[in-house]
């Protein structure tokens, strides 16, 4: 080979691995693993096992683990509820797991109308952003649990996933258009977070979480959710009321202010760009105890929140006589897309490589081969 020719060959090599499509190796069937039921005495299963189909078959811990079931007519059935696929029923740490194995795909019908809610046509490029995200979030978690032998929870710890009961005609033909596709940053998957409203300004990566923050997980303006309830809210306390529960939560992340020690104030150090709550210092006669940003809707919640979280950590606090109001915006974490400004970018006429893009910058679609 000559000296042309070699140089023509790395050229090739090159631009091939800088500029490639992401490629993954793939699973066989492509399929994912997911915890449905998760650490109980006993389930109730309707599927084909060894030939037979069973109805109701209740399933207990003294039956011998490992237990796989095939859908019948293209269905199995955990406790009443519809799933396509396969089901594999474990015996881990002397509890039932059930895992649901299926085609991403076909998960993805599951999750995309629990994640993102009922639509219309007007806003199906919102679902198709919402697909892409999701399906996104799957690939770059395969593996996530792999000693306890699936991949993702069927809850909020990953993504909320209801099997057939929660599909809907709109967003499986959402899933369907995007079959594939997956948004990548340097031709890998990116971590593509996702929430509920922002309330006008994503959060940064950090303002959530620790570690390394990735570069498409930056704040950004978005003045599209103004119409989700959760926009603005606020909650008002008496001041008993407040630092009572505010000593009880910070008990839950270890941090016990002893009940004779008088707390004097609180100050809120916020992240000046995406106004979100990075500190909460509580300053008590003579000490300091300092809430990093990932506890503080643990500490600020109570029990009437859904999970005894506070919505989100973009928030104020002030006092009016005896009584103590938090004001905030949005709903979640905050970081990655928004829920709510993505329906109303779709509604807008936008798309959904457009609504993704505006939330996740400096990505790109990509196709699995």
């Amino acid at each position: 080979m000559n000296r042309v020719h070699l140089l023509l060959f790395f050229f090739v090599i090159c631009v091939f691995f800088n500029c490639a499509p992401y490629v993954k190796k793939m699973r066989k069937d492509n399929l994912v693993r997911i915890a449905v039921v998760c650490g109980v005495d006993k389930v109730d299963i309707s599927g084909i096992k060894d030939k037979k189909f069973y109805k109701n078959r209740q399933v207990l811990l003294n039956d011998a683990f490992p237990l796989y079931f095939s859908p019948n007519k293209g269905v199995v059935l955990v406790n009443g509820k519809k799933y396509r696929g396969n089901l594999e029923i474990r015996k881990t740490k002397e509890q039932i797991w059930v895992i649901n194995i299926l085609n991403i795909e076909d998960y993805l019908k599951g999750v995309v109308p629990c994640e993102i809610g009922r639509i219309s046509q007007a806003i199906f490029e919102a679902a198709k952003a919402q697909a892409v995200a999701a399906r996104t979030y799957t690939w770059a978690h395969l593996n996530q649990y792999e000693d306890l032998g699936f991949d993702l929870y069927a809850t909020i710890r990953d993504q909320v996933y209801t099997g057939m009961s929660g599909e809907n005609e709109l967003t499986n033909l959402a899933v369907e258009q995007t079959k594939g596709q997956i948004l990548t940053y340097k031709n890998t998957p990116i971590e593509a977070k996702y929430h509920s409203t922002c309330g006008g300004r994503t959060a940064d990566f950090n303002d959530a979480w620790t570690g390394n923050a990735p570069p498409y997980l930056k704040s950004v303006s978005c003045s599209y959710c103004k119409n989700s309830p959760h926009y603005e809210w606020a909650k008002v306390f008496t001041k008993r009321e407040f630092f009572v529960n505010l000593r009880t939560e910070l008990k839950k992340i270890g941090k016990k202010i002893p009940g004779g020690e008088l707390i004097k104030n609180i100050k809120l150090i916020k992240n000046r760009k995406s106004k979100r709550v990075l500190k909460l210092v509580v300053i008590t006669e003579g000490k300091e105890y300092t809430i990093p940003g990932y506890h503080i809707r643990t500490v600020l919640g109570d029990k009437i929140d859904p999970g005894g979280l506070l919505k989100s950590n973009y928030l104020t606090l002030r006092t009016k006589g005896d009584k103590v109001i938090i004001e905030g915006k949005g709903w979640g974490h905050g970081v990655g897309m928004c829920q709510f400004g993505a329906i109303e970018m779709a509604r807008q006429g936008k798309n959904y490589k457009q609504i993704l893009y505006h939330y996740y910058s400096g990505t790109r679609v990509k196709q699995i081969k």
